[in-house]
């Protein structure tokens, strides 16, 4: 690349960390959710054999922590970008946008599932056989 469409390139790149925490930011909730879906039921049946039922609490949170670091994320691009809602033109300042916003209503909600889906875990005991 010459440094003309360096410069222009360079001048079009909307203010923030770049693409990889817009990334980030929309992906790491759901990521976060469906890595604690299937832990968590792969993991149910050996902690309740071996007796480690610690690790039935301590994954979920660390999948939480995740999703809200993503939601995060997600929020502080959006607000690098400049907190508008993002529009119908094109270039890499709305599609920045449009990614931040949809972050952060994406890792938000993947934060909720993940909660919703640790609850019961924490008020019913998985190791109860009916």
């Amino acid at each position: 690349m010459d440094t003309d469409a360096r410069r222009v390139a360079e001048a079009e790149t909307p203010p923030g960390e770049g693409p990889a925490s817009l990334w980030f930011g929309m992906l790491a909730g759901p990521v976060s959710f469906l890595v604690s879906l299937q832990v968590m039921f792969t993991l149910e049946p050996w902690a309740c054999a071996k007796g480690w039922r610690l690790g039935l609490y301590l994954f979920p949170l660390s999948m939480v922590a995740l999703s809200a670091a993503a939601a995060l994320v997600a929020w502080r691009n959006w607000r690098l970008v400049g907190r508008e809602w993002p529009g119908g033109e094109g270039g890499p300042q709305p599609r920045s946008r449009f990614m931040a916003a949809t972050g952060v209503l994406v890792s938000a909600l993947m934060l909720l599932t993940v909660v919703a889906h640790w609850l019961p875990t924490l008020f019913i005991s998985p190791c109860q056989r009916g």
